[in-house]
């Protein structure tokens, strides 16, 4: 089953960094030596800077998301999501409804493929008002 949703709902994926050089580069150091780590940047990119290629080739609800570094988020949905990052929401006209969380990612172990049958089963979870 696939769930139609309203063409103005937006998914957003957004990773659990800042999109700064800086940021990145701390990134990159910490998940060296095992004390950082984004769930949502090991499925899309895993060690890869320049991002898996099913992640870059994207298809389906994949090439929906829209993912954002957390400094990258509308204000809005940066209120929304403070505290839970990194996640995947979704954005209708005048809410937000959360679709995977923290241990949802983790349990797509950096697979972009488990991520893609997760996101479909939120998706087809949501109840249509």
């Amino acid at each position: 089953m696939t769930t139609v949703m309203p063409s103005s709902d937006k998914i957003y994926a957004i990773y659990d960094v800042r999109g700064t050089l800086g940021a990145e580069i701390a990134y990159i150091a910490g998940k060296l030596v095992g004390q950082r780590g984004c769930e949502l940047c090991d499925i899309s990119h895993g060690w890869n800077p320049l991002g898996k290629a099913a992640w870059r080739n994207a298809e389906g609800n994949l090439a929906r998301v829209e993912w954002l570094h957390a400094d990258h988020q509308p204000t809005a949905l940066s209120s929304y999501t403070s505290g839970q990052l990194p996640c995947v929401v979704l954005a209708g006209a005048e809410h937000y409804k959360t679709l995977l969380n923290r241990p949802d990612l983790e349990r797509c172990q950096g697979d972009i493929n488990a991520f893609d049958v997760a996101l479909q089963a939120a998706l087809d979870g949501l109840s249509i008002d």
